[in-house]
């Protein structure tokens, strides 16, 4: 009788507590859900904590469980060395193990609150944000989840496989970040540098590269819009913006616009300086101050290479501007009388054609010499 009251005592207290580990985790999902909604809690937060302290309740449960088979079967001093035992001797791999659960918990929670602040500011797509959100949580969940394995391999003296498990983990997250640097993720992950180190602003004038130039129309996850001064929509991935040269000419207040032209030396340099002068004064968009200037760049043998510098306050009219002060330059040395002799062309001056001509004529004159027969 003694032992089938004991069994059934067993029964009831065992019951008892799947009744209450049933009823505690109900009321932690409730408590978790009433936190949502009165703003304390974020959705993140409160699912980690539900599942941490349901966790909790069942591993609590279970150990009551089988601590009244014990005590029932008389076996708990048994267990009860057993259970010390093992405890001082992997003491240490269970708090390594606590400081694993507290780091990844407080990580988790760093991360939640930095993409909560960048949404704010960020022009981002939110599914864009909360997919990487998400892979963030979850790669922090995989890393907590391999070392809490490997601790527990260590202490069921399973060292090797242990090792194995940490190696073939590094080398998965070694084969998605190569990949990653790549192909359209590569081109995701230079959008959100772009994105965030913001180069460039919707509406500004760029040139990216030596191809492309014009204003930005657009900035997504893939792509940089840029339409050009020909009126083309040019899609940059944003891969290759990163690894090319960016130059954002509305973020300068002045620019300076220059470029060279060859003159004969027996043209007077001064004389060459003011017409080049006076052209940059007859170019709409160049600014007086600072004083445009000229520079002699080299001296050729057949010539000598000057470059005309002056300051625009409009970057994004730099093209026009280009063409109208070579347009202004050439008008005012054909004005002046004096030659451009850039590009480089071969001259036929009129004493050479007078030469070429007599050549000529007296090859028509010269008497033909008879042959004798």
């Amino acid at each position: 009788m003694i032992a089938i009251g004991s069994y059934v005592l067993l029964a009831i207290l065992a019951g008892v507590a799947l009744v209450l580990v049933k009823l505690g985790s109900r009321l932690v999902t409730r408590a978790m859900k009433e936190l949502v909604s009165r703003g304390k809690l974020t959705v993140d937060i409160a699912s980690f904590l539900g599942s941490l302290l349901r966790g909790i309740i069942w591993v609590a449960g279970a150990v009551f469980i089988v601590t009244d088979l014990a005590i029932t079967f008389g076996l708990s001093g048994a267990l009860a060395d057993s259970i010390w035992s093992f405890l001082s001797v992997n003491a240490g791999r269970f708090g390594v193990m606590i400081v694993i659960l507290a780091m990844g918990y407080v990580s988790v929670r760093i991360f939640t609150i930095a993409f909560s602040e960048y949404k704010r500011r960020s022009k981002l797509h939110p599914l864009t944000l909360e997919l990487f959100q998400n892979i963030v949580r979850y790669l922090v969940y995989a890393i907590v989840a391999v070392l809490l394995l490997t601790n527990l391999l260590v202490i069921a003296g399973l060292q090797t496989l242990a090792g194995s498990l940490v190696t073939l983990f590094a080398v998965f997250i070694g084969l998605v970040v190569s990949f990653a640097a790549t192909g359209s993720i590569g081109n995701a992950l230079s959008g959100i540098v772009i994105m965030s180190w913001r180069p460039y602003r919707e509406g500004d004038r760029v040139e990216i590269g030596v191809d492309t130039y014009g204003d930005v129309a657009e900035v997504d996850i893939m792509f940089t819009k840029i339409k050009t001064i020909k009126n083309e929509l040019v899609h940059v991935p944003n891969s290759q913006v990163l690894n090319n040269k960016i130059v954002n000419y509305s973020t300068l207040g002045k620019v300076i616009v220059h470029y060279q032209v060859t003159i004969a030396y027996e043209v007077p340099r001064k004389l060459v300086e003011r017409l080049l002068l006076a052209a940059s004064k007859l170019t709409e968009g160049l600014v007086p101050e600072p004083e445009p200037f000229v520079l002699v760049r080299e001296l050729s043998n057949n010539y000598v290479l000057y470059e005309i510098n002056a300051y625009t306050d409009q970057p994004n009219r730099l093209i026009t501007i280009y063409s109208d002060l070579m347009k202004n330059s050439l008008d005012t040395f054909a004005n002046a009388g004096v030659e451009i002799l850039s590009p480089q062309h071969i001259a036929v001056r009129e004493s050479t054609l007078i030469v070429k001509r007599n050549q000529e004529n007296a090859g028509k004159t010269r008497p033909r010499k008879r042959l004798l027969t």
